[in-house]
């Protein structure tokens, strides 16, 4: 690995922390050093002090994004996400060891993003716990960062990051080295490494229809809408059919891609390429009607709850007088009005993350498919089906107090808050998506949702907190960045809100709602220059596609229509405004 002096780590981590907002600590420097060894050399560079100089430069930014997927590459430790590794623990592979026994074949895995390896390496354990041979499965794990994928397969880990692993583990599976562990030769020989790019057009190392699982964990959330759809119809043409892909708890196919089935399997939700089905071309996803209104340079939040309490309070109105009465006093040939409002929400990754669909209150038909019946060697697992449309107007059916359905898909447990909000009912939203997260804590879209709702009801502080929270978990999220923007420009706190935003489009220089929000804090202060070069910005950036972001914020403007009208409309008032 390339040799880095500290001070060379302490200036990159500085810097890293002013324009993206990236925190690293010490233990971060392994993750600073495994990304360096890896741009230096496209560079052409070999002395540490030169590169920090080339980022240091005026025309250092694109080399800074290019850097910033690999610094985070470090974030990961073995036997993440304990609801998914208990559900590959119990029944996925046991279930695919079994079943490749039958056909005397291997089992076939790919854990594609392996970063530093843990997560093969927790695998492989698993398996040779299970009592299967190593010449028995074939473990492929991949990465971009070929000095990632060079440490994962030297095997060594500090203490720290070994401790997950357990004490009766780590006696039979490791042994010990200066400052930390070492895996096993026999742990090494289950697993394969490679690099990969994810995004390549082809993957040339793989057969059609030969995988039996594929985990890409907190990956896609670094991606756009079109890279995600096109590494789906990869990863579903290399899966068996009943093949299994687990993604990320922060990352979600919904309303993103449809050809996967999502299955419960011991209390997680995995997709699942259909049993006997040929992939095929993707449906053509059809565009979502949306209804913008003109932004105003004041925030919206009070409006907003003003208006939700309003609704909310005629609703209760027309409940007392009763439903039927408000039927029968409509003409019978009066056509039905039916909401408009729309929040959008993404489910990350992923957001972003991204894939991120955005989820109306009135819910479009769902993109899952249809319940299928599992057929003979498919382990035990729960189908999901996708919840029907409800409009907004639709009494919510009663539950007993406190009760919130726990075997629901995430997002349908999300989307059971979302509905809440949008009836006033600010406090039960609060509360179902605080339920979720004690039961999803990974669960980025319903985090980044409960800090919109504290930010919606004035409180601040935990908004923040919240959003902190997020950023923790994922520390690229432009979504937390956006709305810790909006955040602290409902508090009144612009240079705050300036600061946030302006990190979320170093980010994401693309992000056009990020630049029409900006413009609306530099108009706060009275920078009306600066707010028109926004509001152009955010009309320029519409030429690239747009993704909806993560979490539900009402009335967020998440189209390319509804924000080009909404800049053009601020802009043209500002050309009045003198300076």
């Amino acid at each position: 690995m390339l040799n880095v002096g500290n001070k060379v780590l302490q200036q990159l981590s500085a810097l890293l922390l002013e324009r993206a907002g990236l925190k690293i600590t010490l233990d971060g420097y392994h993750s600073l050093r495994l990304a360096l060894s890896t741009r230096m050399p496209v560079l052409g560079l070999s002395d540490p002090e030169k590169y920090l100089q080339k980022l240091m430069s005026a025309s250092g930014e694109e080399e800074l994004r290019a850097l910033l997927p690999l610094v985070t590459v470090g974030h990961t430790e073995f036997f993440r996400d304990a609801k998914q590794f208990r559900a590959l623990e119990q029944s996925v592979l046991p279930e695919l060891l079994a079943r490749a026994r039958r056909e005397m074949r291997k089992v076939s895995i790919w854990s594609a993003g392996c970063a530093t390896g843990e997560e093969p390496y927790s695998l492989a354990l698993v398996m040779a716990e299970l009592g299967a041979l190593a010449v028995e499965v074939d473990l492929w794990a991949t990465d971009l960062n070929l000095a990632a994928v060079e440490a994962a397969r030297q095997g060594r880990f500090t203490t720290r990051r070994a401790m997950a692993i357990g004490p009766e583990r780590l006696k039979r599976f490791f042994r010990p080295v200066e400052d930390g562990y070492e895996a096993s030769p026999i742990l090494r020989e289950y697993i394969r490494f490679d690099g990969q790019n994810l995004a390549a057009p082809v993957f040339d190392k793989v057969a059609p229809a030969s995988l039996d699982l594929i985990l890409c964990r907190n990956v896609i959330i670094y991606f756009d809408l079109p890279t995600i759809r096109g590494l789906m119809d990869r990863f579903l043409a290399a899966l068996r059919p009943g093949g299994l892909l687990f993604l990320g708890y922060s990352e979600s196919l919904f309303k993103v891609y449809d050809r996967f089935e999502m299955i419960e399997v011991d209390g997680a939700f995995v997709y699942r390429r259909p049993l006997g089905e040929r992939p095929r071309p993707p449906p053509p996803l059809a565009p979502m009607a949306t209804e913008p209104r003109p932004g105003s340079p004041e925030s919206f939040a009070v409006e907003l709850r003003q208006r939700m309490q309003t609704n909310a309070e005629t609703a209760a109105r027309l409940r007392t007088a009763g439903l039927a009465d408000a039927a029968s006093a409509r003409a019978p040939d009066a056509p039905v009005r039916r909401p408009t409002l729309e929040i959008p929400a993404l489910g990350a990754l992923g957001r972003r993350s991204g894939e991120f669909p955005a989820i109306k209150l009135d819910p479009p038909r769902p993109a899952e498919p249809p319940r299928r019946t599992a057929t003979t060697g498919s382990f035990a697992a729960v189908p999901v089906d996708p919840p029907a449309s409800r409009p907004l107007t639709e009494a919510v059916p009663a539950r007993p107090s406190g009760s919130w359905p726990q075997l629901l898909p995430p997002a349908e447990r999300l989307n059971m808050a979302v509905r809440k909000m949008g009836q006033g009912d600010f406090a039960g939203a609060i509360d179902g998506v605080k339920r979720l997260l004690v039961d999803e804590p990974s669960d980025l879209d319903a985090l980044l949702t409960l800090g919109n709702l504290y930010s919606l009801t004035g409180r601040i502080d935990e908004a923040r907190d919240t959003f902190g929270q997020a950023l923790q978990r994922e520390p690229l999220c432009v979504e937390a960045r956006v709305f810790g923007g909006v955040a602290a420009m409902q508090a009144g706190s612009l240079a705050e809100a300036r600061s946030e935003l302006a990190k979320a489009l170093f980010l994401e220089p693309t992000l056009a709602i990020g630049h029409y929000l900006l413009a609306q804090v530099q108009e706060r202060t009275q920078d009306f220059e600066a707010a028109r070069r926004s509001y152009r910005n955010a009309v320029a950036q519409l030429k690239y596609p747009q993704r909806p972001l993560a979490g539900h914020y009402p009335e967020m403007l998440d189209s390319a229509e509804a924000i080009s009208r909404a800049a053009r409309y601020a802009l043209a008032a500002l050309e009045e405004q003198p300076g």
